[in-house]
């Protein structure tokens, strides 16, 4: 028995080193990021999107599936790995720019970022009804959250905690907090995002992580079935709030533009169960219409779909 306590505080420190080095060393890479000229910087996380796109081969084979299942017969060989490589630049950049987020003020915020569609965002908010901001992986989405800076009150989403490293979980929301981010986590997250919209509050909502099977609604994305998270369409029906998708476009460089879109028309038949249904497939369908508009922007490297053999096509 003393060996294995032994072994087990041994892997702990292990464990406890590993977390210390990750957190130090990002921190320390951002403090660098931070002494560079913007623009300079950007580029360097362009390189190192190029870096890990040729070193990360298990991403950019799981980006290169994905686009094959959703551009197969539409686009050639050359212009998907042209889209993964961007992909990877795209992240890089977004890499770097979240270093910079808490030293960006309103004044770099309106050079670097224009703004389409406010007017649509405040009216909803006069309703006194909040609102639910469909997001997805897109852009650069962290951006997304110096919206805050514009409509002049925070936003709140949910976000998982990164358990294997508390440090750099604590670090990560104290940069979202700065700019007006409010972190939900996960549990019991319907019932704290149903009483801030009573609270006329906004919520956003990630909405394109692939769903668990058990719990998710199977809904058609690039023409095929795949399982999608019901919570935004449960939260939309049962609090009656608008739904605005929202998008942080990439624009050149350096710059964005943040994209506010009219309120989805929402479902609401009575039938609790075909609605959450026929609204989580309205917002496929809206996902899948940005990502055609800039397929370079969207986050392939995530398992959308299902392996191939289990997805099924329309």
């Amino acid at each position: 028995m003393g060996g294995v306590i032994s072994t087990d505080w041994s892997l702990n420190l292990d464990c406890e080193m590993i977390s210390l080095s990750i957190y130090l060393t990002i921190r320390m890479f951002g403090f660098f990021i931070n002494l560079l000229p913007e623009r300079f910087a950007l580029w360097i996380g362009r390189q190192l999107g190029d870096v890990m796109h040729l070193l990360d081969v298990k991403h950019r084979k799981i980006a290169i599936q994905n686009l094959h299942l959703a551009f197969g017969h539409e686009k050639s060989e050359e212009e998907m790995h042209s889209i993964a490589r961007k992909n990877f630049q795209n992240l890089g950049m977004m890499a770097i720019e979240f270093f910079q987020i808490p030293k960006m003020d309103m004044e770099t915020y309106d050079r670097k970022v224009a703004v389409e569609g406010l007017d649509k965002a405040l009216k909803v908010l006069d309703e006194n009804r909040g609102a639910l901001l469909l997001l997805g992986h897109f852009g650069n989405w962290e951006l997304m959250a110096l919206m805050s800076k514009v409509i002049n009150r925070p936003i709140l989403a949910i976000a998982k905690p990164i358990k294997k490293n508390p440090r750099l979980d604590r670090w990560i929301i104290g940069t979202r907090n700065k700019i007006g981010l409010e972190i939900i986590p996960p549990v019991n997250a319907t019932k704290k995002v149903l009483q801030a919209l009573s609270l006329n509050q906004i919520v956003a909502i990630l909405f394109d992580q692939r769903g668990k099977r058990s719990k998710g609604v199977w809904a058609d994305f690039f023409g095929r079935k795949v399982p999608t998270t019901s919570g935004l369409a449960v939260m939309a029906i049962k609090s009656r709030a608008p739904v605005l998708p929202v998008f942080m476009v990439r624009e050149g460089f350096w710059k964005h533009r943040l994209i506010i879109r009219d309120p989805l028309e929402i479902i609401h038949t009575g039938v609790f169960r075909q609605d959450v249904e026929a609204n989580t497939q309205l917002f496929n369908r809206v996902l899948e219409s940005i990502i055609r508009q800039y397929p370079e922007q969207w986050l392939w490297i995530h398992r959308r779909w299902e392996r191939q053999k289990r997805s099924r096509r329309r």
